[in-house]
């Protein structure tokens, strides 16, 4: 990619969003019975001493966890976790009676799997279920909500997966996740990580029959127990990209991925386009233009009968999410030649993937009149890999943006970007790392000559690494492959009723799914041959 002037006419530097997308206004007018038999009964048996103040059922529970040494899973549906508890002194009396107690629900089981406890309600089809297992059946659906245990608050883009088969997904804005793992891997363990949470491994079969919430604990680093370094936050960053061909994927390999992208307007939806794909991941030698994409299915929903006399639309989103991946394409805030243009500092310490992390903070020096990056940058103590980055163009200059990110438009039509932010967040594979998630999104506001209101537009774009194969790994022909930079929800798709199976995907965010609920959709799939 050639430099171009962003800053001066006197310097040079890459403008990376452009890389990224472009924007077009187009102007138009199981769950299985209580089986204490075989399960291990200790947890709920075991005597325990604990004083409750009055409080929630979820804080409660939350103390009589720590104080067992256990990790309660329920579905809010069942357990009603707002509901208040009284006081309770409780000496030396079986865990089981103090759950009995505190949750005040007859129809509430228990099944205990390790150190996990699950409150569930079965119901009449789950025992029939149970009683009658379908043998036809390879793969099993594994469904959650990723929350904050101090909050209880939804907990975004955790990684949920099993490494050992590099299978995955991610949590969506609300926290749910669903994978779908082969049937005989039922007895694994799923991994779920997040930056700043103390990893959880859950066994697999406590989650087979309903979206069931896990909590995350957040971790705190003592100051004691860490070696404090005065970095320089500069230097540091420059060794994380010294040692890519260290601590990344260096040979060529095939990602199974998820995307999917969706434009709202005033919170309502109008596209949402979705696919699953194979990608070619050139090495490390080479940059994403060597990348390619293979649609192995799509599907797209539109509003039917729209009057809009405005079309907004993702250009080369695809495109975007190869981009991204920052150590293989350095932007200007990794690339040596051009970090003399931004401030670095060290934030923080934090942990992701059990490992500690130093937090970078960067951001255009005061002097630098264009708009750049402004960010946080993961890199582990240890090895200096950067497990993941957060940024986003200056927000107090996003607005000078607006004549590089549109391509097209109207006359009369006047467009202010708001907002464009950038995730990427890298897992490891047999100890080296790959790019496993990015999102971007964008807000615009648009004005129309001799309207007086202005509409707002949010776009998005989103992938996921599915799995990861690195065996006989060649490049796709020509014919087979997705022209990255065009615009992709208008590629032309056929119906399959059958367009899950059993791939992953993420799930769609609540918000998502209300604005897809007012609308009539017209959905298109596609198929690989």
């Amino acid at each position: 990619m050639e430099p171009s002037s962003l800053v001066s006419k006197n310097i040079k530097i890459k403008p990376y969003y452009y890389a990224f997308h472009w924007v077009v206004l187009f102007v138009l007018i199981n769950i299985a019975e209580k089986t204490d038999a075989h399960e291990p009964d200790s947890i709920l048996q075991q005597n325990i001493t604990i004083s409750i103040r009055t409080t929630t059922l979820f804080k409660a529970l939350n103390q009589i966890g720590d104080k067992a040494g256990c990790f309660f899973i329920y579905d809010s549906r069942d357990v009603e976790s707002k509901r208040r508890v009284k006081s309770i002194e409780w000496i030396d009396k079986p865990l089981n009676d103090l759950l009995n107690q505190v949750i005040g629900d007859t129809l509430i089981k228990y099944r205990v799997i390790g150190k996990y406890i699950l409150l569930y309600k079965p119901k009449l089809s789950d025992t029939l279920k149970a009683q009658s297992p379908d043998q036809n059946i390879k793969y099993v659906q594994l469904s959650g909500r990723i929350l904050d245990k101090g909050t209880a608050q939804p907990i975004a883009f955790a990684t949920v997966g099993i490494p050992s088969l590099a299978l995955g997904t991610i949590s969506n804005l609300d926290g749910v996740f669903t994978l779908r793992i082969p049937k005989q891997f039922i007895d694994s363990s799923i991994v779920i990580s997040h930056i700043g949470y103390i990893q959880r491994i859950v066994p697999a079969e406590l989650l087979t029959a309903k979206t069931f919430e896990i909590f995350l604990e957040p971790i705190f680093i003592p100051i004691q127990e860490i070696f404090i370094r005065n970095i320089d936050a500069r230097n540091t960053v420059r060794e994380a990209v010294n040692k890519r061909s260290q601590n990344y994927i260096q040979q060529d390999i095939y990602i199974t991925a998820f995307y999917r992208e969706g434009v709202l307007r005033n919170k309502r939806i109008l596209s949402y386009s979705e696919a699953f794909a194979k990608i070619f991941k050139s090495s490390y030698s080479f940059d994403s233009r060597y990348d390619q994409v293979k649609l192995i299915r799509f599907r797209k929903m539109e509003q039917a009968n729209r009057r809009d006399t405005l079309d907004v639309k993702l250009q080369a989103g695809v495109k975007a999410t190869l981009d991204i991946d920052i150590m293989k394409n350095l932007p200007d805030f990794l690339d040596p030649e051009f970090t003399q243009y931004y401030d670095y500092t060290r934030t923080d310490i934090v942990v992701y993937n059990n490992k500690s992390a130093y937090v970078i903070g960067f951001k255009q020096k005061p002097e630098i009149s264009e708009p750049l990056f402004a960010g946080l940058l993961y890199i582990d103590t240890g090895t200096l890999t950067l497990l993941a980055a957060e940024f986003q163009i200056n927000p107090d200059m996003v607005e000078k943006t607006a004549s590089q990110l549109v391509v097209k438009r109207g006359r009369g039509i006047r467009v202010k970007p708001q907002k464009i932010k950038y995730l990427v967040k890298y897992q490891p594979q047999d100890g080296k790392w790959y790019v496993n998630h990015v999102r971007g999104e964008i807000s615009l506001k648009v004005q129309t000559r001799f309207w007086p209101f202005a509409n707002t537009f949010d776009l998005f774009f989103e992938y996921v690494a599915l799995q990861v194969d690195t065996l006989d790994v060649k490049r796709f022909s020509k014919r087979e492959t997705l022209k990255t930079t065009e615009v992709f929800s208008n590629t032309q798709a056929e119906y399959d009723p059958n367009f899950w199976n059993d791939l992953n995907y993420i799930e769609p965010e609540e918000s998502i799914l209300k604005a897809l609920d007012r609308i009539v959709p017209k959905v298109k799939t596609i198929t690989e041959n």
